[in-house]
Formats: C-alpha cells, sequence, structure tokens
C-alpha cells in the first residue's frame, strides 16, 4: 500500500508538470532564485551521491547550494519508487558538501525542453493513435484528459477544458495508471543515453527538478521551500465558536423566532421516535437452521404498487432514471448540467464542503451564476462538520474558505440558503435541479470524498417527475427563508407542482418518498417490503442500526428469502460502525448473507423482488424517523435489473462475505444502543 500511494503521488506530479506549467503561476521562490542572473541558468552544476544532491548556483559576488536529502531507496524494489524533497539554502558543515561536490558525483542538468519532450513521449504511448480520441486520468483531486485532436497531435487538458466531439475510450484510475506511467517514463529515460544511471532534469514548473535513478529504480522530485518572507494567509475563527453558534444559537434561538412551530413539533417528534427506539429491543434468534431459498416467483409488482398507494400517501410520476455510480460519474455530468443551464441551478446538499473540489464546485456555481439563477441550499451542521481532502491531495497554495456560505456570495449572484437543525433534525436531502428538466438524487455531498474516494451512488431523473421535486425545493428554500414556517406553509398551501410535458414514451413510474416530522414514508414502504418480499432481498447502506428492519430481514430470510446486506468495512463514523458490526453478527446467525465492502460504501440502495427504492436515507433512526430525507423508488424491471448489474453484482463480487460473526463484547453491543439514538 505504501508503494502504491506513493506511485499515486509521482503520477500526480507528473501531471501537474506536463498540464499545468504553461499556464500556472509560478509557485513559492526562495529569496535567492531573485538574484539569479537569467543568463547564468545553464552554468548550474549540480551532484549526487547516496540519497543526497547539491546544486551550485552562480550568484552576483558569491555562489549559493541548495541541497536535499531523501529515504534511501529499498534494496531490489520490484517497481519505481518515489520520493519528495524539498531543496533548501540553509547552511550546512563543510565538510558535509565535500563529501558531495566532487567531479566523480557530477551530475549534467536536463533542461525544461527536454523533460516535457520525454513527458509528452510518455503520455503519446498512452493516448489512442485514432484522432478525435483520447483517455481520461482520474488521479487524486485532477481530472486530464489526454486525446489526439484531427491533426493526430498530442493534446493534454484539464476535463473542464475538453473540446466537444471527443470520445474517451477508457478511463484510468490511479491503481490502473500510476505504475504504467512511471515505468514508461523510466524507460524512455535510459533511451536518453544508454552509458547513464542517473538524470537531472529541470522542469520549469513545480516540483522544480525530477531525478531519475535507474540503477535503485527510483525517481525523486524535488521542490523548492515556500518562501518564509511571505505574507501569512489569515486563519479562520475558533471552531468551537461556530459550533457553539450552529448548535445552540442557530438551531434553537433563530429557529424560535422564524421556525417556533417546527421547533416544537420536531422536538416531540424526536422525543417519541427515541422512546420508541429504546422499546425495540435487539431480535431473538430464530430458532433452528434457515430453511433452503424459494425459487417460485417473487411478489406481484403490479399488486405491491397497488397495496403502496395505501402504506404511503405519495404518488407516482412519469420519468426516466440513469445510475450514477461513483464520483467520477456523477460530478463531470453535473458540471456538465450546470455549464449547459438555460435558465436555473437549484442544489440542496446535507454537506457543502470547503476543500478544494468543492470549492472547485462552488467556483463553477460562482461563474454560471452571471447568466442563469443559481440558488443553493445546504444543511448548517452537516456543513460544519464536513470531512476534508486528506493532505496529499491538497494543492500546497490551496487555502480553505472560513466559511462557505460567504465564500458561494462573494463576488457573485448565487443565493445561499442555510438550514437549521433543531434537536439535530438535519435536512440530509440530496437534490440537483437543472431548468425544471433534470435532476440529481442521491447519497453524495459536494466534497472530495464524494468525488474521489467514497463508493456512492445518484440517480439522474429527467420527466414530470422532475416537476414534483421542484415543488418540495420550492418549499424547503421557503423553509430556511426569513418567514420561516409561514413562509413554509404558503408555499405548501398555494404553490402548484408544475408538471411539464416533457414526457416520452420510455417513461416509467417513479415514487418519491421522504422522511420528514410526522413522515415515514420511506421507512413503511421498505417495512412493507421486506414483509412481502417472496425471492430476493438486496441492501446496501453505509449505516444499519434498526432493530425493527432488521426482525422482518431475520423473518424473511426464515421464509426462504435471499437476503444479502452490504455494509462497508471503514465507516466515516466509529459508533456506526460498531453497530453495523453488531447487526451483522445477528444477520450471520440467522442465514443472512453479509458482505464488508472494501472501503467506505456511502450507497442507499434497495432492491424486493424487482422493487427498488434508492436516495439519500441510511437504514437507522435518523434517516428513517427523525431527518430530512428523500428517496425515489420504481418496479420498472429493465431499470431495476440495470441497478443490480451495474451496483449490487459488482460490489458482491468485491466485497468479502462475512461467513462467521466477528468476535465482540458486552460494550459494543452498548455502542449498538447508544448509536440507535443518533
Amino acid at each position: 500500500m505504501k508503494i502504491h500511494a506513493a506511485l499515486v503521488r509521482c503520477l500526480v506530479a507528473l501531471l501537474a508538470v506536463l498540464v499545468l506549467a504553461g499556464c500556472a503561476t509560478s509557485g513559492p521562490r526562495s529569496q535567492y532564485l531573485e538574484r539569479i542572473e537569467p543568463e547564468s541558468i545553464t552554468n548550474l552544476t549540480a551532484y549526487s551521491t547516496g540519497n543526497t544532491l547539491e546544486i551550485r548556483y552562480p550568484l552576483r559576488g558569491k555562489d549559493a547550494f541548495a541541497h536535499a536529502t531523501w529515504t534511501p531507496a529499498e534494496n531490489k524494489a520490484a517497481e519505481y519508487q518515489c520520493q519528495f524533497a524539498v531543496l533548501t539554502f540553509e547552511k550546512e558543515k563543510r565538510a558535509a558538501r565535500k563529501s558531495v561536490v566532487n567531479p566523480g558525483h557530477r551530475l549534467i542538468i536536463r533542461d525544461a525542453a527536454e523533460w516535457k519532450q520525454l513527458l509528452h513521449a510518455v503520455f503519446a504511448g498512452l493516448a489512442p493513435d485514432q484522432p478525435g480520441h483520447g483517455v481520461l486520468l482520474l488521479v487524486q483531486n485532477m481530472e486530464i484528459v489526454v486525446y489526439r485532436d484531427a491533426t493526430n497531435a498530442l493534446k493534454v487538458v484539464n476535463l473542464e477544458n475538453e473540446p466537444p466531439g471527443i470520445t474517451v475510450d477508457h478511463t484510468f484510475s490511479d491503481a490502473d495508471f500510476s505504475r504504467e506511467a512511471v515505468n514508461r517514463l523510466a524507460a524512455s529515460v535510459s533511451a536518453i543515453d544508454p552509458t547513464q544511471s542517473r538524470f537531472l532534469f529541470l522542469t520549469g514548473a513545480d516540483p522544480a527538478y525530477v531525478l531519475v535513478n535507474l540503477r535503485e529504480r527510483l525517481i525523486v522530485f524535488l521542490s523548492y521551500p515556500a518562501d518564509p518572507e511571505a505574507a501569512p494567509i489569515a486563519v479562520p475563527g475558533s471552531f468551537a465558536l461556530r459550533a457553539l453558534n450552529s448548535l445552540l444559537i442557530k438551531s434553537l434561538v433563530i429557529t424560535a423566532i422564524k421556525n417556533p412551530f417546527t421547533l416544537v413539533s420536531r422536538g416531540l417528534w424526536h422525543i417519541g421516535s427515541s422512546g420508541m427506539t429504546m422499546l425495540d429491543a435487539m431480535p431473538a434468534d430464530a430458532s433452528g437452521a434457515p430453511p433452503p431459498l424459494y425459487t417460485g416467483p417473487g411478489m406481484n409488482l403490479a399488486a405491491w404498487e397497488k397495496e403502496l398507494d395505501g402504506v404511503v400517501s405519495a404518488r407516482r410520476y412519469e420519468g426516466q432514471v440513469q445510475f450514477f455510480i461513483n464520483g467520477n460519474a456523477f460530478f463531470p455530468a453535473l458540471v456538465q448540467s450546470i455549464e449547459n443551464a438555460r435558465h436555473n441551478v437549484d442544489v440542496m446538499v446535507y454537506i457543502f464542503g470547503a476543500d478544494n473540489y468543492a470549492v472547485k464546485i462552488a467556483d463553477v456555481l460562482k461563474q454560471r451564476s452571471r447568466s442563469v439563477r443559481v440558488r443553493v441550499l445546504m444543511d448548517d451542521v452537516g456543513s460544519l462538520f464536513a470531512q476534508g481532502a486528506p493532505p496529499s491531495a491538497v494543492p500546497p497554495d490551496f487555502q480553505p474558505p472560513g466559511d462557505i456560505k460567504s465564500y458561494l456570495e462573494a463576488g457573485s449572484d448565487v443565493h445561499v440558503r442555510v438550514n437549521t437543525d433543531p434537536w439535530l433534525a438535519t435536512d440530509h436531502r440530496k437534490c440537483f435541479i437543472i431548468d425544471g428538466q433534470q435532476a440529481y438524487v442521491g447519497g453524495m455531498n459536494i466534497g472530495w470524498v464524494y468525488r474521489y474516494q467514497w463508493h456512492d451512488l445518484m440517480v439522474g431523473l429527467t420527466g414530470p417527475v422532475v416537476g414534483r421535486l421542484e415543488k418540495d425545493y420550492r418549499k424547503a428554500w421557503a423553509f430556511a427563508g426569513p418567514f420561516g414556517d409561514f413562509g413554509y406553509a404558503w408555499a405548501t398551501v398555494f404553490d402548484r407542482e408544475h408538471l411539464r410535458r416533457n414526457t416520452s414514451p420510455d417513461d416509467i413510474d417513479i415514487r418519491v418518498l421522504r422522511t420528514a416530522t410526522g413522515k415515514l414514508q420511506i421507512y413503511h414502504a421498505q417495512l412493507a417490503a421486506i414483509r412481502r418480499a417472496k425471492r430476493y432481498i438486496y441492501i446496501e447502506s453505509a449505516y444499519f442500526n434498526d432493530s425493527t428492519i432488521l426482525r422482518a430481514l431475520i423473518a424473511a430470510r426464515q421464509r426462504g428469502v435471499d437476503v444479502r446486506v452490504i455494509v462497508p468495512a471503514e465507516s466515516d463514523v466509529g459508533i456506526m460502525q460498531t453497530s453495523d458490526l453488531v447487526m451483522a453478527n445477528a444477520m450471520v446467525r440467522n442465514g443472512i448473507r453479509v458482505f464488508i465492502y472494501p472501503g467506505m460504501t456511502h450507497v442507499k440502495a434497495a432492491i424486493y423482488d424487482g422493487w427498488a427504492c434508492v436516495g439519500s436515507a441510511n437504514l437507522e433512526k435518523m434517516s428513517l424517523r427523525v431527518s430530512q430525507e428523500l428517496d425515489v423508488a420504481f418496479s420498472d424491471s429493465a431499470t431495476v435489473d440495470n441497478l443490480k448489474q451495474e451496483l449490487f453484482e459488482p460490489d458482491f463480487k468485491r466485497s468479502r462475505e462475512l461467513k462467521t460473526p466477528v468476535e465482540l463484547d458486552w460494550l459494543d453491543s452498548l455502542v449498538k444502543a447508544f448509536a440507535e439514538q443518533l
């Protein structure tokens, strides 16, 4: 794993040099470099031995030396290793320098033109030969298209700058691509001069130099240090004060003024839900071995849909469904939809992060706000506690905004409202609506982990169903506005659904399901589906701790239903991971097949005998009883088969099946009981 991570960092550096060198501003420069005479840059001399490099800079009056060290390469490494080092001009002992600076250790410095030509050859070998075709590279926070234009010339651009008409033949993840790129680089370097084993390239960008050591199978990227005289960047205010303001002042005091009915009703509802959950104990294990799987027909879906009309007060709408699995599929489609918007863009998310990718999406929205109406509705608590990008994925010069709402509004026409969260009853919905014609709903918020790291699902919707989502958005917008409950009541009574006549012969019936105060449509619908299923139940959920759902699943398995549940191996919430394991043990003991997805799956999806339900709701108390949630459900056979083939079947294969219960103790059960109240 360490070697793979190093290779990915290598690839990011290679891409940065190739794509950004011609257009990016120069990075931080040491004060010494400002004194170098331009005509003397070719007089640089370099020396290297072991894991040390010295570069002599001819300055006016007296030469200066920059030096760097790195971790020695592992002996007999199977793959190329990558190291990153900083060139420093700090004083060093003369004896240490003399051991490196001697004619036997001298390196030829190859110029930036030779380095770029080398990289060009590396990427030319990866691009398709056919004009108008290319490949997409998804590496950490970079999205790069390598393609050939109409003249068959190689082009490398950021995804947002990809010209129309390019056919992407293949998408490379970092794991697919990093090893091949680094090995191609090493092979190209060796062809420059077969008599040499060490090559030092001046890149003309950051990193400033690249050292390739063929004998030790090592590549070292060398950067200049930040200028210590640079002005410091202002640090945002205390996070503790912001959290106090969000959880106490906004959620209770301000809500009491503009949403008084909500404050009381949600408080009473939350107390009642907590009491019901506390009384709902873990189910006892079934007696005896589970029966063989049922092989007859599943439930009658037409009869089920009619029954569901009575179970939940949620009508069906016409529309079409498209699945976007993982951020690499969803976010490019979302950005393209925003870019193509002609009238309005409405965004509703639980989390609008402040990391480098979230800021990138914010910049797209700000730019489009000059031409179309852009509204952003976010949850206060969710966005405050958003998980950011790992340090390795953050550009060195990136400074996160102290407040993403202020950042969105600054210098733009973006309208932003923030949902307060009385009694921690959050708005967990994710919905993006473009021109009233197209919508996306599902599990993805706006941030780096959703774009690059977590496994997740979004559903694209078109057709009249989007009109229903538009009305829900207008009500939510009014609720978060200055008139609060009164604005919401006005929108509920007087705002009509605008069901545009954009129907298609391929439309299917889609049911919009909600969780809200006093409205448990998602919970009641899925519980009824579990109790009615005959052949199979497939569930994938990030968090699972509802005992009533578990009891129904055990009963379904006792009827011969093939019950399979996918949960994450690495949850972002530790207490929920423990709760998942307690539930998983109970399922395994009762014949339910449990699959542990490698890493974090944030998917919220289920299929019950051909009826599917997907969206923002997890199978836990907050999503099923307290928070604001949004799911869509459908039973069209072709659409459900696509969900099964694109999501569930691949996830079953890549997951590890839990054959025997995991060893836990009484404390874990106590943690599970506590998690049920969250």
